[in-house]
């Protein structure tokens, strides 16, 4: 690595997943939302009106996997009934993550704060370094950060996704 490539701190790789994580939180929701409309519309019992809740079953999927002790159960039961919204949730990270990183090195989170993705060499990443990092980052995520708490132990800052993809997060 170059003395122009500084590595990022973690903190500032801490804020763009932050920033990322709203960002694909909110386009997970919207096409959710819009997913799980119901075709048909019917009046509640309550005085004949039509809630927001009863015209779309994201609320009631999101309701009760928040407050249920049975949450396996309910996104077992959101995973049968919505397939493709379950498959969405995990692939909607997954593209904006190799897309972004392999087209521009950075994702939207990444470029607010200034910092990029590079391989060992300081050379943007290839699509298929980025489909890797994008891959194996999911599933640090989805096993409770576990892959990317690594970073806070590195002298590199490297999450397991950087390790396995050979990629260093550096300052712009």
């Amino acid at each position: 690595m170059s003395h122009s490539h500084q590595l990022a701190p973690i903190i500032r790789r801490f804020i763009a997943f932050i920033l990322d994580f709203a960002l694909l939180g909110a386009v997970i929701c919207a096409f959710l939302f819009v997913y799980m409309g119901k075709p048909e519309i019917e009046p509640n019992a309550d005085e004949g009106k039509i809630s927001i809740a009863d015209k779309y079953q994201f609320f009631t999927y999101a309701e009760a996997i928040a407050e249920d002790s049975d949450k396996i159960g309910w996104i077992k039961r959101f995973a049968s009934n919505y397939p493709l919204g379950a498959l969405m949730i995990f692939l909607i990270p997954f593209l904006y993550w190799s897309i972004f990183e392999g087209m521009w090195g950075a994702t939207i989170g990444k470029l607010i704060i200034g910092i990029r993705v590079r391989n060992k060499a300081g050379m943007k990443i290839s699509w298929g370094t980025s489909f890797t990092r994008a891959f194996v980052k999911l599933l640090s995520v989805g096993i409770f950060f576990l892959g990317c708490l690594i970073a806070l132990f590195d002298k590199k800052s490297q999450a397991l996704h950087d390790k396995i993809a050979n990629t260093l997060v550096v300052k712009r």
